[in-house]
């Protein structure tokens, strides 16, 4: 088997969708807003880390239902990342499917996130950072590291562990060096040009390919 490994934030995405849900919870739970936005003060004063925000930011999902957190991910997608998505990333996802290759989304983003738009890409592989449930409800925390970095890679050989892959034969595309490990992985690694301005370097071994001015 081998694997065509798409980043989601700023790869498959024109954006981030872990901001996206940020700003819908600053909308719909508006009491929640004064408390989020000192967080995000702390954030970009480098007070508090990325995770304590999400935390934050998850705080409201806290006591609910598997189904209910569904069902705003549901709405998140519908609201704002469906037009998110890059329709090159859509053809180049329908290209490695037709050359053989498992498309398979290996995010830093949530799964209830994650979940809507692997499906409406035809994705049944999914490697994404855990929203932690106890006793059927929600509890506002990430189950273990998130997967970024090293722990995506750690968590994408985890989700094959067992089946053969074809390692030199896959491919994976970010947008990002901090996905650096996930590259170190595939033969074909691919830096995929940034939508939102982030100018990233491209290491030795990478090619670059350019989404942005593809329509």
């Amino acid at each position: 088997m081998r694997l065509a490994l798409f980043d989601l934030d700023g790869t498959v995405l024109r954006g981030n969708s872990w901001r996206a849900f940020f700003w819908w919870i600053l909308r719909e739970r508006s009491g929640q807003a004064p408390r989020l936005l000192f967080r995000l003060a702390l954030r970009r004063a480098r007070l508090i880390d990325g995770r304590a925000l999400r935390e934050a930011t998850m705080r409201p999902l806290r006591g609910l239902d598997l189904a209910t957190v569904q069902g705003m991910g549901e709405r998140i997608w519908a609201e704002r990342l469906r037009a998110m998505v890059r329709p090159a990333a859509r053809r180049e996802i329908d290209r490695a499917r037709a050359c053989g290759l498992q498309p398979v989304l290996a995010t830093g983003t949530f799964d209830f996130l994650a979940a809507p738009i692997a499906r409406e890409l035809g994705i049944d592989e999914v490697v994404s950072s855990r929203v932690a449930f106890d006793g059927g409800r929600c509890t506002g925390c990430i189950v273990g590291p998130e997967t970024r970095s090293v722990h995506k890679a750690a968590a994408v050989q985890s989700r094959f562990a067992g089946r053969e892959i074809d390692w030199a034969g896959s491919q994976a595309f970010t947008d990002d060096v901090e996905d650096a490990p996930l590259w170190a992985l595939v033969g074909d690694p691919v830096l995929v040009r940034s939508s939102w301005g982030r100018r990233t370097p491209r290491p030795d071994r990478v090619r670059e390919v350019d989404w942005e001015s593809l329509t």
